[in-house]
């Protein structure tokens, strides 16, 4: 409806009629040559205007020169039927109303009873039978009028099935920069812990190398365990397929910071006090796993930032909250700057709806403290 332009059928048809119209005027005896002329360079220049009104798109660039073309084309299509009744002058006399209809984004009503008034006039003046006559006109309104109706639903349906896929693309691509955030995060968050972890032990294990081989040698299979399950960690974090595996199969919150807790205390270096409350373990997935990531993190950024030695970890349920504390003594600061692990570490709780702040100062070690809305799991 919005093609202002008709298909080249349509033109091709336009021309025919012109050139069948000229012809018809030619062969009839009863008029002079001149006149014949006359008469062929006028249907001439009809299709002319017609195919200057179109093509330079009167009616979005110059409104009223449109309406002077049209009042042109319409009153000269009668002015030809009224003077030579031919099936093709018929035809042609079709095309304003088809250009009216179709090619406008509006119908143009004034254009429409000019339309019908020269068609009335012109059934009284060629005495035809004004029923007769005038049934197949409003048929043939009718059918356009129809016809038009169907292609703008038409339209409709492929402008929001261009909208949908333009959302689905959208939110495909949304889904992907999510997943690779969500990659990113466990990278840092697993491989970082893990990295931690086994520098740690590959220090001690070279202190106890002289005093202690046998020490020294229990932690380095330690790391060497350390580094077997980082491999599989990187594994779980690229394959997205695998992720998330352990927490569907019900492990438990409390067994999972026992072994991040074991990972670390090998070497002696490091204190942890663990209070937890069995009720969390009756959280959702999302949230356990959530719980655990955080923690880790929060150890993580601990060792690796502030240099500290000792941790005191408080996961409870109150009222309809859980809440996760970690509490560090390392350096502190007094500028908190969010780093790739803090941010990682809020978007996570938020994600679950809750709330998490950081507290800290220097000398007075660093603190992580969340609460999340806790209902319990039917899982």
């Amino acid at each position: 409806m919005n093609k202002h332009k008709p298909p080249k059928i349509l033109v091709i048809f336009r021309i025919i009629l012109i050139v069948t119209i000229s012809i018809d005027i030619s062969l009839r005896p009863q008029i002079p040559i001149m006149l014949k002329a006359a008469f062929v360079f006028g249907i001439i220049l009809l299709h002319v205007n017609d195919h200057l009104r179109n093509r330079y798109q009167l009616f979005e660039n110059h409104r009223i020169i449109y309406y002077v073309s049209m009042t042109a084309s319409i009153i000269g299509t009668g002015l030809y039927l009224i003077r030579f009744d031919s099936l093709p002058i018929n035809f042609y006399f079709i095309f304003p109303i088809v250009e009216i209809f179709l090619y406008r984004p509006r119908i143009q009503i004034g254009m429409l009873i000019l339309h019908l008034f020269v068609f009335i006039t012109a059934v009284f003046v060629l005495k035809a039978g004004i029923q007769e006559a005038l049934f197949p006109y409003l048929a043939m309104l009718l059918l356009i009028y129809l016809f038009r109706s169907n292609s703008r639903e038409r339209e409709k349906g492929n402008l929001l099935n261009a909208e949908l896929m333009e959302a689905n693309a959208k939110l495909k691509e949304i889904t992907i920069v999510k997943e690779r955030t969500r990659i990113a995060q466990e990278l840092h968050d697993s491989i970082g812990h893990a990295l931690i972890a086994l520098k740690m032990h590959l220090e001690f294990a070279e202190k106890m190398m002289e005093t202690d081989s046998l020490k020294a040698k229990e932690v380095l299979g330690k790391a060497l365990g350390i580094s077997q399950t980082s491999i599989t960690d990187l594994r779980k974090a690229v394959d997205v397929l695998k992720d998330d595996q352990g927490w569907r199969n019900k492990i438990k919150l409390r067994d999972s910071l026992d072994d991040l807790i074991e990972s670390l205390q090998m070497t002696g270096r490091l204190e942890f006090e663990l209070f937890f409350d069995d009720t969390a373990e009756h959280a959702s997935k999302e949230i356990r796993k959530g719980i655990y990531e955080t923690v880790r993190e929060a150890v993580t950024n601990g060792i690796k930032h502030g240099n500290a030695q000792g941790f005191h970890i408080d996961i409870f349920v109150h009222g309809n909250k859980l809440h996760v504390k970690v509490e560090d003594d390392g350096a502190g600061c007094a500028d908190i700057k969010k780093s790739h692990g803090l941010r990682g570490m809020e978007e996570r709780i938020h994600s679950l709806d809750g709330k998490i702040q950081f507290v800290s100062a220097n000398g007075n070690g660093f603190a992580v403290e969340a609460e999340i809305p806790f209902a319990a799991s039917m899982e």
